[in-house]
């Protein structure tokens, strides 16, 4: 397992250096990551609320499509895409024209969620924000338009434990298994509490194979606040 926090770990770095990657678009932290994200990874962006998770996601997504890397599927459960999509833009990043060219895919679980609400059957329209069905919906996305080998953005993953937070681990390792054949790239984002300090959370962290862990400067120290 590697790992961003004040410190990176990276094993042997013999095997990495030859580790087809993902760059995230930021250089240092490219720099660190010896060249991006690891292909086929599980890579969770952890943090408190406001650290930049989603940003982050919005930055590798960004690079990954604009260098034609891979195509991305994008989940959104916290916010719909076109507030994310409004973020982006605040950093020169335009996604509709990658959506309108079929090489971003957008998986928006308030759209979906309210479309399962308007039918009388329930058993058609699935909830979406149970793993199980989201995992079936991805199948079928992928199956349908041909996606190989895609980057999947999920931000954020807690919204799948929210009232089950003991189940954590097994929601993502079920997720993990039955994605496996997909050969995907995940890039997940974990939100955890103030009140957790330097903790994870719920055990999904166990399930990823790298951790990239956002924290807030000590505004005592640096004496100022800045995005």
């Amino acid at each position: 397992m590697w790992s961003i926090l004040k410190s990176v770990y990276f094993g042997d770095r013999r095997v990495s250096s030859k580790i087809e990657r993902i760059p995230t678009g930021i250089e240092l932290l490219d720099k660190y990551l010896q060249g991006g994200i690891p292909k086929h990874s599980w890579v969770f962006i952890a943090g408190e609320p406001g650290t930049g998770k989603s940003i982050l996601c919005l930055h590798i997504a960004n690079t990954a499509l604009s260098k034609n890397i891979c195509p991305v599927v994008y989940v959104t459960t916290e916010q719909n895409f076109q507030s994310l999509v409004k973020q982006a833009e605040q950093f020169n990043m335009h996604f509709n024209g990658f959506k309108d060219e079929g090489a971003l895919h957008i998986v928006d679980i308030f759209e979906l969620r309210s479309h399962a609400y308007e039918k009388k059957s329930r058993a058609k329209y699935p909830d979406p924000l149970d793993v199980s069905n989201l995992v079936d919906y991805l199948w079928s996305l992928v199956r349908e338009e041909q996606i190989r080998e895609p980057l999947i953005i999920i931000d954020s993953l807690s919204a799948f434990w929210v009232d089950k937070p003991a189940m954590a681990r097994r929601i993502t390792y079920n997720m993990k298994v039955r994605l496996a054949k997909m050969q995907p790239t995940v890039i997940a984002t974990l939100q955890y509490a103030v009140t957790t300090g330097g903790n994870f959370g719920f055990g999904a962290e166990h399930i990823a194979d790298g951790i990239i862990q956002l924290n807030f400067d000590d505004i005592e120290k640096t004496k100022q606040i800045k995005r």
